[in-house]
């Protein structure tokens, strides 16, 4: 999974989600982020904007081939409403995608 995103607090940062689940993400950032930070993630999700106030869990340097930045992990603060519908419509989606991605080819 990559999906482009913003992270704003004091300062905006473009992100990459690469992993995602009800509670939080983990995402790629050009910046190393605080721990306890509270952040405001914009991505769109399968169509639909995501909005979510986030708390920096961890982050530390990205040591990937060819990477830049840090990964960062977030926990997710209460989500509105559309919001949480909005991520487990596309959870929902991304598991039975994969689920048909593994399944056997008869």
């Amino acid at each position: 999974m990559e999906i482009e995103g913003t992270l704003v607090g004091r300062v905006t940062h473009p992100v990459r989600l690469v992993d995602l689940s009800a509670t939080g993400c983990l995402l790629r950032c050009e910046a190393l982020l605080e721990p306890g930070v509270i952040l405001d993630l914009g991505v769109t999700l399968g169509g639909q904007p995501f909005a979510a106030k986030a708390r920096v869990v961890d982050s530390s340097l990205d040591g990937s081939e060819g990477a830049a930045g840090s990964l960062t992990s977030l926990q997710f603060l209460g989500l509105a409403a559309r919001d949480e519908a909005s991520l487990r419509q596309f959870l929902d989606g991304e598991r039975r995608r994969r689920r048909s991605a593994d399944a056997p080819a008869e």
